[in-house]
């Protein structure tokens, strides 16, 4: 996973796929990661605000990974990137940025890993801050790529440290069971994922789709038990793959 938009909710969380077919199966681009490269746009609900969302991850010419993140209404817009490498299939942060314009109130901040030197740096506007160095800690976009790798490769229990701000939030994703759900795209075989946090107010839900190696097709982020944030997949594509619904 999602003011109105005040932080990316776990949706933010997101996507990506697999066919039953190998054959048909995209490659990823190093052995070091099972997760393929993708194109994908979803319908999103923000605070009763309709808005649309793009989603994308690619390699770039330097060598790094990144993965982008775009929602936009009349009202607001939203973009996040972050930049990383994998090694042994783990994410190792290098970047994260994060840029919201809520009727011309614009925010922006960036995250910076050293990991050579064991430090954080989040900037903003105001002022620069070192964040405490924690070992596989992951920023709140990319973690999405994390998560979808470990259930390739048939994790339980997934628990991640995430960068938010300042510190340190520890995220644990519990699959709960399994339910055909109805997009846009069409209709998947899903199992559904509780996000459990520190703070129980807001609670979220993930549904991905085994048979596209675990695209996430849709999110629901509840704040006191009011729905905060939700996202549907319109469509998608995997390489050159069209992803389609049973």
């Amino acid at each position: 996973m999602i003011s109105t938009v005040k932080q990316t909710p776990l949706f933010l969380l997101i996507l990506l796929f697999s066919i039953n077919s190998a054959a048909k199966t995209p490659a990823p681009a190093t052995s070091e990661t099972s997760v393929p490269f993708f194109k994908a746009n979803y319908d999103a609900v923000i605070n009763g605000f309709a808005v649309s969302a793009y989603r994308e991850y690619k390699l770039l010419d330097n060598g790094l990974y990144e993965l982008n993140f775009r929602a936009s209404s009349w009202l607001a817009s939203l973009k996040e990137s972050a930049q990383f490498t994998w090694k042994n299939n783990d994410i190792r942060p290098q970047q994260f940025s994060s840029k919201r314009n809520i009727t011309g109130a614009v925010k922006q901040s960036q995250l910076n890993f050293n990991h050579n030197k064991k430090t954080i740096t989040r900037t903003t506007k105001k002022q620069q801050e070192e964040i405490s160095y924690l070992a596989r800690a992951l920023d709140r976009l990319s973690f999405q790529l994390q998560l979808q790798q470990d259930l390739l490769l048939n994790k339980h229990g997934i628990i991640y440290n995430i960068v938010h701000k300042n510190r340190f939030k520890k995220n644990q994703f519990e699959i709960i069971g399994k339910e055909s759900i109805t997009t846009k795209a069409g209709t998947f075989d899903t199992l559904k994922i509780k996000v459990v946090r520190e703070k129980k107010r807001r609670v979220t839900f993930i549904w991905v789709a085994p048979d596209w190696q675990y695209l996430f097709v849709k999110l629901i982020q509840l704040k006191d038990d009011k729905k905060q944030f939700s996202i549907e997949l319109t469509d998608a594509t995997i390489g050159n793959t069209t992803v389609v619904g049973l």
